[in-house]
């Protein structure tokens, strides 16, 4: 998964300007907090000096009452500050900053201008901390503003007393005092940026960390391979859904007793190992699943238990067979159609031979039956090499299945309405968006399976062919399906009704099932099988995507 690249360049806002604190409101937000418990702190500080005449500061009585006035209302502006930081709650940090700082300015204006010089030049030299803090806060040009404002204060009042002739050692101090301000405004805004860059890494890096557990995390639940985690106890510390179902039947609870039987077992088996020790043959879970176990040491005494599902395997290599044997198959009655059409074209060209006999014609006619039927099987299987492109339109499914059925019908020469064949219907217009042309090569084969392996015609009761036109219970979509009262189709061969050239019957051909569910999955249809309690099976088509009911003309 690529991470983007953060840099300082990234972050510049419109126009070119550093954006402020909203980048990073939680390191602001404890950055004036320190900044605020360091104004009361030196409040304090010059409030106890003027009280106790500090010697460091050599006060006089008046000097020091006015010293202790002006730190006390500076101590009050540091409540006053905390005061609306707190109630702000993170919504002005820009504002919180440069409305601090300039009452830091005023301070030492407040300062200069009582005449503390004794006071003062130790008061500026701790501005510092407040200067460094909003350059940690603010965008590189709102910093140097702030320091270019303090060293204007700084400078002004060591030019005034200097030319007053007060204090002839301030100005090289206030001058030093000056650069420090860029220096430590420059310095500390690099560092904040460095800092905020790296905060954005972890926290991106973070984010993609949970992301990715939770990604893995999915996977393992859903993948189709069991997975089962033992603990250095043999404990079962984790299972995913496919150990589950592999383990038990219908999620009994069961699961990680079963599993640590398999795992004992499995490790008895390999003891004798030298090679692959880590590998076992088949076996049969308490589910009565086939799986293959693969055992994996974790740690120093943890395994994971590997179950692969060999149906699901088989299953899935029984469909790749299947698909590689459908393209040969097309290729070869691509092939075949061609002298067979020339067989065809000359048993019709003998028929009109005139000495040709009652016996010669009767074989004649079977020989053209045949070819007509091998002509249906090489066209049903190019139909899947070459699926049709008819575009899908809105179909009024109740008036379509009314024409079928007379084509039908009129094909196995059935007057209707007839009791072998049968038709219920919802009153409502149900449609579908589907070709007409695959639609009816659908329905036809699976007519075509039902009139073969249906009731017989003298059965007085049931029909031959049911057709039924509803909507599915479970996903209210619109149902079509097929319906007879044969024998039904036996347990064990229902995984193999779908498979081409698989029939139980002499005069089938093996394709039509396959042919319906291969053209229901090209076209985002489904098609489904189901054994009537009454007798005999339905096979019916799924419409995922009912449209609005518009009759095609």
């Amino acid at each position: 998964m690529s991470k983007p690249e953060l840099n300082p360049e990234s972050d510049r806002a419109p126009h070119g300007m550093r954006q402020g604190p909203t980048k990073d409101p939680a390191r602001a937000h404890r950055l004036l907090w320190i900044l605020a418990g360091f104004r009361l702190f030196l409040a304090a500080l010059l409030l106890l000096s003027a009280r106790l005449h500090w010697s460091a500061l050599p006060l006089t009585s008046a000097a020091a009452a006015r010293l202790a006035i002006e730190a006390g209302a500076y101590f009050l502006w540091g409540l006053l500050l905390a005061g609306v930081h707190t109630l702000t709650r993170n919504r002005f940090l820009t504002f919180e900053t440069v409305f601090g700082a300039g009452g830091d300015l005023i301070f030492m204006a407040v300062l200069s201008a009582s005449g503390l010089h004794a006071a003062w030049l130790p008061t500026v030299n701790i501005m510092l901390i407040p200067l460094g803090v909003a350059a940690s806060i603010l965008d590189l040009e709102g910093g140097l503003s702030l320091a270019a404002l303090a060293s204007l204060f700084v400078l002004g009042h060591a030019i005034d007393v200097w030319i007053t002739g007060q204090e002839t050692r301030l100005l090289p101090h206030a001058a030093f005092v000056s650069l420090l301000f860029f220096i430590v405004t420059i310095v500390l805004y690099s560092l904040s940026n460095r800092v905020r860059i790296s905060e954005r890494i972890l926290a991106r890096q973070k984010l993609d960390l949970e992301n990715l557990t939770q990604l893995n995390a999915y996977l393992v639940e859903h993948m189709v391979t069991g997975i089962v985690v033992f603990g250095p106890d043999d404990r079962v510390r984790f299972f995913n859904e496919s150990a589950e179902r592999l383990l038990t039947e219908g999620g009994s609870g069961s699961t990680p007793k079963a599993a640590l039987e398999i795992l004992r077992f499995v490790r008895e088996s390999l003891e004798s190992r030298t090679t692959h020790p880590f590998q076992s043959t088949p076996i049969k879970t308490p589910a009565g699943k086939s799986v293959l176990p693969q055992i994996h040491p974790i740690g120093q005494q943890g395994a994971l238990l590997v179950l692969e599902d060999l149906t699901y395997l088989n299953e899935q290599m029984h469909e790749l067979k299947l698909q590689a044997m459908g393209r040969l198959t097309a290729s070869i009655a691509h092939e075949i159609r061609n002298p067979l059409s020339a067989i065809r074209h000359a048993m019709q060209l003998l028929r009109e031979f005139p000495a040709l006999g009652a016996e010669e014609r009767r074989l004649n006619q079977i020989a053209l039956d045949q070819v007509e039927r091998l002509n249906r099987v090489i066209g049903n299987i190019l139909t899947l090499s070459r699926p049709p492109s008819d575009p899908k339109v809105p179909l009024e499914l109740n008036s379509w299945l009314e024409n079928f059925i007379e084509e039908f019908a009129s094909r196995h020469e059935i007057r209707l309405p007839s009791p072998q064949i049968r038709v219920y219907a919802l009153p409502e217009p149900l449609s579908a968006e589907i070709s007409p042309e695959l639609l009816h090569q659908i329905v036809w084969n699976l007519a075509e399976n039902a009139f073969l392996h249906g009731a017989p015609p003298q059965d007085p009761v049931h029909p031959r062919v049911l057709f039924r036109l509803d909507r599915h219970q479970e996903s209210r979509g619109v149902r079509l399906g097929v319906l007879d009262h044969g024998p039904g189709i036996p347990e064990d061969l229902l995984e193999r009704i779908y498979d081409p050239f698989y029939s139980t019957s002499p005069q089938g051909t093996g394709l039509g099932l396959y042919i319906a569910r291969e053209l229901c999955t090209l076209n985002g249809l489904s098609l489904h099988h189901r054994r009537r309690k009454s007798g005999g099976c339905e096979f019916y088509i799924l419409f995922h995507n009912p449209a609005p009911a518009v009759v095609l003309r």
